[in-house]
């Protein structure tokens, strides 16, 4: 597999509350991407950090998302594995992505950017 990018989620309570203190931390008056509601994005140090609106914030849970170029594909492969995969989704006018579990209970998620012009 080879990996275009890697994205690490953390859930916030509150996106306005978490883009000021990441924006002051990252020095950017604003995030690179806000591909959905409740969704902020900064790339920083050629990762990107996720901020992600979630009701159970306060447990904590990280993801790390890894982007492909066939998302579609490297789900039939990890299924193929005998790995528990949840279904392809996707984010109009951003990605499509799924999330799977390592054996500790870890969160992973693929995606691959959307190419608007191929839908045309």
């Amino acid at each position: 597999m080879d990996i275009t990018s890697v994205t690490v989620g953390l859930p916030v309570s509150d996106i306005e509350s978490a883009c000021l203190w990441y924006g002051a931390v990252f020095e950017r008056e604003e995030p690179d991407l806000e591909p959905a509601e409740g969704v902020a994005e900064y790339e920083i140090g050629g990762i990107w950090i996720q901020l992600v609106v979630d009701a159970h914030a306060d447990e904590n849970e990280v993801a790390v998302r890894f982007g492909v170029d066939d998302v579609a594909a490297q789900h039939a492969r990890i299924a193929a594995l005998g790995i528990d995969v949840g279904p392809v989704e996707r984010v109009p006018g951003a990605v499509d992505w799924f999330d799977f579990r390592d054996p500790d209970g870890n969160l992973l998620s693929l995606y691959s950017l959307i190419d608007e012009t191929a839908d045309r």
